[in-house]
Protein backbone atom coordinates (compact mmCIF):
# COMPACT_ATOMS: atom_id res chain seq x y z
CA UNK A 1 0.00 0.00 0.00
CA UNK A 2 1.26 3.13 -1.28
CA UNK A 3 1.87 6.48 1.07
CA UNK A 4 -1.10 7.80 -0.23
CA UNK A 5 -3.28 5.29 0.16
CA UNK A 6 -2.14 4.50 3.73
CA UNK A 7 -3.18 8.15 4.37
CA UNK A 8 -6.46 8.35 2.62
CA UNK A 9 -7.76 4.73 4.67
CA UNK A 10 -6.53 6.86 7.62
CA UNK A 11 -8.51 9.47 6.81
CA UNK A 12 -11.67 8.06 6.22
CA UNK A 13 -11.46 6.17 9.00
CA UNK A 14 -11.42 9.20 11.12
CA UNK A 15 -14.36 11.24 9.09
CA UNK A 16 -16.34 7.85 9.80
CA UNK A 17 -15.17 8.45 13.46
CA UNK A 18 -16.04 11.86 13.60
CA UNK A 19 -19.71 10.86 11.82
CA UNK A 20 -20.39 8.05 14.30
CA UNK A 21 -18.91 10.47 17.26
CA UNK A 22 -21.53 13.13 15.98
CA UNK A 23 -24.23 10.81 15.47
CA UNK A 24 -24.37 9.91 19.28
CA UNK A 25 -23.74 13.21 20.54
CA UNK A 26 -27.48 14.40 18.00
CA UNK A 27 -29.04 11.06 19.76
CA UNK A 28 -28.23 11.82 23.40
CA UNK A 29 -29.16 15.59 23.24
CA UNK A 30 -32.82 14.08 22.02
CA UNK A 31 -32.76 11.77 24.51
CA UNK A 32 -32.07 14.68 26.81
CA UNK A 33 -33.91 16.49 25.85
CA UNK A 34 -37.08 14.22 25.66
CA UNK A 35 -40.43 15.66 27.50
CA UNK A 36 -42.37 12.11 28.70
CA UNK A 37 -44.40 13.60 31.99
CA UNK A 38 -48.20 12.89 30.99
CA UNK A 39 -48.89 16.73 31.31
CA UNK A 40 -45.95 18.02 29.62
CA UNK A 41 -45.44 20.08 26.71
CA UNK A 42 -42.52 20.42 24.14
CA UNK A 43 -44.62 22.57 21.16
CA UNK A 44 -42.67 24.45 18.38
CA UNK A 45 -43.09 26.19 15.24
CA UNK A 46 -43.52 29.48 13.50
CA UNK A 47 -47.18 31.74 15.01
CA UNK A 48 -47.75 34.79 12.50
CA UNK A 49 -46.90 37.92 14.74
CA UNK A 50 -46.31 41.12 12.99
CA UNK A 51 -46.74 40.48 10.13
CA UNK A 52 -44.28 37.57 9.44
CA UNK A 53 -43.54 34.12 10.98
CA UNK A 54 -41.97 34.00 13.92
CA UNK A 55 -40.10 30.87 15.52
CA UNK A 56 -41.84 29.77 19.50
CA UNK A 57 -40.88 27.26 21.57
CA UNK A 58 -43.10 25.83 24.19
CA UNK A 59 -41.67 23.12 26.79
CA UNK A 60 -42.14 22.30 30.71
CA UNK A 61 -43.16 18.67 32.34
CA UNK A 62 -46.17 20.34 33.58
CA UNK A 63 -48.47 22.49 31.33
CA UNK A 64 -49.73 23.63 35.44
CA UNK A 65 -46.48 25.45 36.10
CA UNK A 66 -46.06 29.10 36.02
CA UNK A 67 -45.34 30.09 32.47
CA UNK A 68 -41.90 32.05 31.71
CA UNK A 69 -41.23 33.68 28.60
CA UNK A 70 -37.24 34.42 28.08
CA UNK A 71 -36.18 37.21 26.11
CA UNK A 72 -32.60 36.38 25.29
CA UNK A 73 -29.38 39.12 25.05
CA UNK A 74 -28.32 40.30 21.67
CA UNK A 75 -29.93 41.28 20.19
CA UNK A 76 -30.02 38.40 17.16
CA UNK A 77 -28.67 35.73 19.62
CA UNK A 78 -31.03 32.50 19.53
CA UNK A 79 -31.27 30.58 22.54
CA UNK A 80 -32.88 27.57 21.82
CA UNK A 81 -29.43 25.63 21.33
CA UNK A 82 -28.81 25.81 24.73
CA UNK A 83 -32.34 24.55 25.88
CA UNK A 84 -30.29 21.40 27.19
CA UNK A 85 -28.61 23.47 30.06
CA UNK A 86 -32.34 24.77 31.30
CA UNK A 87 -33.67 21.69 31.31
CA UNK A 88 -34.49 21.81 35.04
CA UNK A 89 -36.39 24.72 34.73
CA UNK A 90 -38.78 22.67 32.68
CA UNK A 91 -39.84 21.01 36.26
CA UNK A 92 -40.86 23.67 37.59
CA UNK A 93 -41.87 26.12 34.62
CA UNK A 94 -43.48 26.04 31.25
CA UNK A 95 -40.07 27.92 29.89
CA UNK A 96 -40.90 29.78 26.44
CA UNK A 97 -37.64 30.68 23.51
CA UNK A 98 -39.00 33.03 20.84
CA UNK A 99 -36.68 33.40 17.94
CA UNK A 100 -36.78 37.28 17.64
CA UNK A 101 -37.44 39.47 14.66
CA UNK A 102 -33.67 39.46 12.72
CA UNK A 103 -32.81 35.73 14.52
CA UNK A 104 -32.39 32.00 14.66
CA UNK A 105 -35.69 30.26 12.56
CA UNK A 106 -37.69 33.75 12.59
CA UNK A 107 -34.81 35.85 10.33
CA UNK A 108 -34.53 31.90 8.11
CA UNK A 109 -37.88 32.19 7.53
CA UNK A 110 -38.65 35.97 6.64
CA UNK A 111 -34.76 36.76 5.40
CA UNK A 112 -33.03 40.28 6.17
CA UNK A 113 -35.69 42.59 3.82
CA UNK A 114 -37.70 42.68 6.88
CA UNK A 115 -34.82 44.50 8.57
CA UNK A 116 -36.34 48.36 8.47
CA UNK A 117 -38.93 47.32 10.49
CA UNK A 118 -36.44 45.84 13.70
CA UNK A 119 -37.57 48.93 16.04
CA UNK A 120 -37.61 48.80 19.73
CA UNK A 121 -41.40 49.83 19.55
CA UNK A 122 -42.36 47.37 16.71
CA UNK A 123 -40.38 44.39 18.67
CA UNK A 124 -41.90 45.34 21.71
CA UNK A 125 -45.09 44.67 20.23
CA UNK A 126 -44.41 41.41 18.90
CA UNK A 127 -43.18 40.36 22.38
CA UNK A 128 -46.46 41.44 23.52
CA UNK A 129 -48.00 39.21 20.70
CA UNK A 130 -45.97 36.47 21.56
CA UNK A 131 -46.71 36.92 25.25
CA UNK A 132 -50.57 37.07 24.09
CA UNK A 133 -50.39 33.65 22.51
CA UNK A 134 -48.52 31.96 24.79
CA UNK A 135 -51.46 32.67 27.69
CA UNK A 136 -54.45 31.62 25.54
CA UNK A 137 -52.16 28.39 24.52
CA UNK A 138 -51.54 27.57 28.00
CA UNK A 139 -54.61 28.90 29.64
CA UNK A 140 -53.04 31.38 31.69
CA UNK A 141 -54.02 35.07 32.80
CA UNK A 142 -50.61 36.11 33.41
CA UNK A 143 -47.25 35.17 32.96
CA UNK A 144 -43.57 35.48 33.81
CA UNK A 145 -41.23 37.85 32.07
CA UNK A 146 -37.76 36.92 32.12
CA UNK A 147 -35.42 39.60 30.00
CA UNK A 148 -31.38 39.08 29.98
CA UNK A 149 -29.25 42.30 28.43
CA UNK A 150 -30.96 43.78 24.80
CA UNK A 151 -34.18 41.22 26.71
CA UNK A 152 -33.79 43.51 29.66
CA UNK A 153 -34.74 46.55 26.79
CA UNK A 154 -37.83 44.53 25.64
CA UNK A 155 -39.21 43.57 28.85
CA UNK A 156 -39.26 46.33 30.23
CA UNK A 157 -40.91 47.99 27.21
CA UNK A 158 -43.34 45.39 27.31
CA UNK A 159 -44.89 45.58 30.78
CA UNK A 160 -45.10 49.39 30.27
CA UNK A 161 -46.86 48.49 27.46
CA UNK A 162 -49.15 45.82 28.44
CA UNK A 163 -48.65 45.29 32.79
CA UNK A 164 -51.79 43.19 32.86
CA UNK A 165 -50.48 40.38 30.72
CA UNK A 166 -47.61 39.30 33.10
CA UNK A 167 -47.35 38.63 37.49
CA UNK A 168 -43.75 39.49 37.65
CA UNK A 169 -40.52 41.21 35.75
CA UNK A 170 -36.95 39.23 36.13
CA UNK A 171 -34.42 41.53 34.48
CA UNK A 172 -30.46 40.42 34.40
CA UNK A 173 -27.66 42.16 32.91
CA UNK A 174 -30.56 45.05 33.50
CA UNK A 175 -29.56 48.14 31.50
CA UNK A 176 -30.18 51.55 32.53
CA UNK A 177 -29.12 53.61 29.42
CA UNK A 178 -26.56 51.79 27.68
CA UNK A 179 -24.89 54.42 26.44
CA UNK A 180 -24.06 55.52 29.80
CA UNK A 181 -23.90 51.89 31.12
CA UNK A 182 -20.76 52.06 28.61
CA UNK A 183 -19.40 55.01 29.52
CA UNK A 184 -19.06 53.32 32.88
CA UNK A 185 -17.54 50.44 31.43
CA UNK A 186 -14.94 51.82 29.57
CA UNK A 187 -12.03 52.41 32.75
CA UNK A 188 -13.51 48.71 33.95
CA UNK A 189 -12.04 47.40 30.90
CA UNK A 190 -8.81 49.16 30.62
CA UNK A 191 -8.58 47.32 34.59
CA UNK A 192 -9.39 44.22 33.44
CA UNK A 193 -7.19 44.13 30.58
CA UNK A 194 -4.07 45.18 32.73
CA UNK A 195 -4.64 43.03 35.20
CA UNK A 196 -4.77 40.12 32.92
CA UNK A 197 -1.84 41.39 30.73
CA UNK A 198 -3.93 41.25 27.86
CA UNK A 199 -1.96 43.39 25.26
CA UNK A 200 -4.38 42.99 22.64
CA UNK A 201 -7.83 44.54 24.43
CA UNK A 202 -5.41 46.95 25.86
CA UNK A 203 -4.22 48.06 22.59
CA UNK A 204 -7.57 47.88 20.67
CA UNK A 205 -9.83 49.98 24.12
CA UNK A 206 -6.77 52.84 24.22
CA UNK A 207 -7.07 53.30 20.33
CA UNK A 208 -10.78 53.62 20.25
CA UNK A 209 -10.77 55.92 23.43
CA UNK A 210 -13.57 56.20 25.90
CA UNK A 211 -17.34 56.46 24.66
CA UNK A 212 -19.44 58.45 23.49
CA UNK A 213 -18.36 57.42 19.83
CA UNK A 214 -20.20 58.87 16.48
CA UNK A 215 -20.33 55.77 15.16
CA UNK A 216 -22.32 53.28 16.54
CA UNK A 217 -20.34 50.23 15.68
CA UNK A 218 -17.25 51.55 18.26
CA UNK A 219 -19.74 50.53 20.92
CA UNK A 220 -19.23 46.84 19.64
CA UNK A 221 -15.53 46.76 20.98
CA UNK A 222 -16.47 47.81 24.22
CA UNK A 223 -19.28 44.70 24.40
CA UNK A 224 -16.86 42.13 22.88
CA UNK A 225 -14.03 42.72 25.93
CA UNK A 226 -16.98 42.67 28.50
CA UNK A 227 -17.95 39.50 27.38
CA UNK A 228 -14.82 37.77 26.97
CA UNK A 229 -13.94 39.34 30.74
CA UNK A 230 -17.20 37.52 32.01
CA UNK A 231 -16.02 34.57 34.26
CA UNK A 232 -16.40 31.12 32.38
CA UNK A 233 -18.93 28.63 32.39
CA UNK A 234 -18.76 25.40 34.31
CA UNK A 235 -21.28 23.19 32.52
CA UNK A 236 -20.38 19.77 32.68
CA UNK A 237 -19.49 17.78 29.49
CA UNK A 238 -21.42 15.38 27.93
CA UNK A 239 -21.82 13.84 24.79
CA UNK A 240 -25.56 15.63 24.83
CA UNK A 241 -23.91 19.16 25.71
CA UNK A 242 -20.85 19.04 22.80
CA UNK A 243 -24.02 18.54 21.03
CA UNK A 244 -25.75 21.76 22.45
CA UNK A 245 -22.26 23.68 22.03
CA UNK A 246 -21.86 22.96 18.16
CA UNK A 247 -25.40 24.24 18.06
CA UNK A 248 -24.76 27.30 19.80
CA UNK A 249 -21.81 28.08 17.81
CA UNK A 250 -23.74 27.83 14.63
CA UNK A 251 -26.31 30.11 15.25
CA UNK A 252 -23.04 32.13 16.73
CA UNK A 253 -21.95 32.28 13.50
CA UNK A 254 -25.34 33.43 11.57
CA UNK A 255 -26.38 36.45 10.13
CA UNK A 256 -28.93 37.20 12.82
CA UNK A 257 -26.32 38.85 15.26
CA UNK A 258 -24.81 41.61 13.11
CA UNK A 259 -27.68 42.28 11.39
CA UNK A 260 -29.37 43.14 14.54
CA UNK A 261 -26.79 44.88 16.43
CA UNK A 262 -26.55 47.15 13.66
CA UNK A 263 -29.86 48.07 12.92
CA UNK A 264 -30.62 48.43 16.70
CA UNK A 265 -27.48 49.94 18.58
CA UNK A 266 -28.52 53.38 17.63
CA UNK A 267 -31.80 53.49 19.71
CA UNK A 268 -30.50 50.87 22.12
CA UNK A 269 -27.60 53.09 23.33
CA UNK A 270 -30.25 55.90 24.36
CA UNK A 271 -33.31 53.94 25.21
CA UNK A 272 -33.42 55.35 28.91
CA UNK A 273 -35.15 52.82 31.02
CA UNK A 274 -34.71 54.64 34.52
CA UNK A 275 -37.78 56.41 33.72
CA UNK A 276 -39.93 53.38 32.73
CA UNK A 277 -43.41 53.60 35.22
CA UNK A 278 -43.66 49.37 35.74
CA UNK A 279 -46.79 48.14 37.29
CA UNK A 280 -45.87 44.65 38.59
CA UNK A 281 -43.32 43.37 41.00
CA UNK A 282 -39.45 43.56 39.59
CA UNK A 283 -36.80 41.24 40.52
CA UNK A 284 -33.49 42.00 39.61
CA UNK A 285 -30.99 39.61 39.38
CA UNK A 286 -26.96 40.62 38.53
CA UNK A 287 -24.02 39.04 38.40
CA UNK A 288 -21.69 41.00 40.67
CA UNK A 289 -19.03 41.33 38.10
CA UNK A 290 -20.71 42.74 35.36
CA UNK A 291 -19.19 44.73 33.06
CA UNK A 292 -21.68 45.17 30.43
CA UNK A 293 -24.26 46.77 32.66
CA UNK A 294 -22.33 48.23 35.71
CA UNK A 295 -25.70 50.32 36.09
CA UNK A 296 -28.47 48.15 37.14
CA UNK A 297 -28.72 49.58 40.30
CA UNK A 298 -29.53 52.97 39.20
CA UNK A 299 -32.17 51.27 36.96
CA UNK A 300 -33.60 49.52 39.89
CA UNK A 301 -33.33 52.48 42.42
CA UNK A 302 -35.10 54.89 39.92
CA UNK A 303 -38.38 52.27 38.81
CA UNK A 304 -41.01 52.31 41.43
CA UNK A 305 -42.97 49.43 41.12
CA UNK A 306 -45.69 47.81 43.92
CA UNK A 307 -42.79 45.63 44.98
CA UNK A 308 -38.94 44.86 43.71
CA UNK A 309 -36.11 43.08 45.47
CA UNK A 310 -32.12 43.25 44.20
CA UNK A 311 -30.34 39.85 44.10
CA UNK A 312 -26.94 39.56 43.77
CA UNK A 313 -24.73 36.44 42.41
CA UNK A 314 -21.35 36.39 43.80
CA UNK A 315 -18.75 35.59 41.20
CA UNK A 316 -20.55 35.74 38.11
CA UNK A 317 -20.75 38.51 35.23
CA UNK A 318 -23.11 40.06 32.54
CA UNK A 319 -23.85 35.79 31.36
CA UNK A 320 -24.82 34.67 34.85
CA UNK A 321 -27.95 33.31 33.72
CA UNK A 322 -25.80 31.35 31.20
CA UNK A 323 -22.96 30.92 33.58
CA UNK A 324 -25.17 29.00 36.69
CA UNK A 325 -28.46 27.91 35.29
CA UNK A 326 -29.10 26.30 38.82
CA UNK A 327 -28.27 29.07 40.67
CA UNK A 328 -30.44 31.30 38.93
CA UNK A 329 -33.54 28.75 39.14
CA UNK A 330 -32.86 29.25 43.30
CA UNK A 331 -33.44 33.13 42.90
CA UNK A 332 -36.63 31.69 40.67
CA UNK A 333 -38.25 29.35 42.78
CA UNK A 334 -37.62 31.11 45.72
CA UNK A 335 -38.56 34.91 44.67
CA UNK A 336 -40.21 34.47 41.69
CA UNK A 337 -42.38 31.79 41.18
CA UNK A 338 -44.71 32.57 44.46
CA UNK A 339 -45.86 35.64 42.56
CA UNK A 340 -47.32 33.43 39.42
CA UNK A 341 -50.74 33.69 38.92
Amino acid sequence: MTFLSRAFSILLALGLLLLLACGWCAWRYDQALAVTTPNGIDKSGYVRVGGIDQWVQIRGEDKANPVLLWLNGGPGFSVMSQTLFYRDWEKHFTVVMWDQRGEGRTLQKSGEAIASTMTIPRMAEDGIAVADYVRKQLGKDRIILLGHSWGSILGVEMVRRRPDLFSAYVGTGQVAKLGDDLKETYPLLLEQARLRNNRSALAQLQAVGPPPYADPEKYFLSLKWANAFDPPFQHRLSAASLWAGAKFMASYLSPGPMLSQRRLMPEILTDDLTSAKLAIPVIIVEGDKDLVTPRSRIFFDAITPPSKRYITLPGHGHLALWADPPGFLKVLLAEVRPLAN
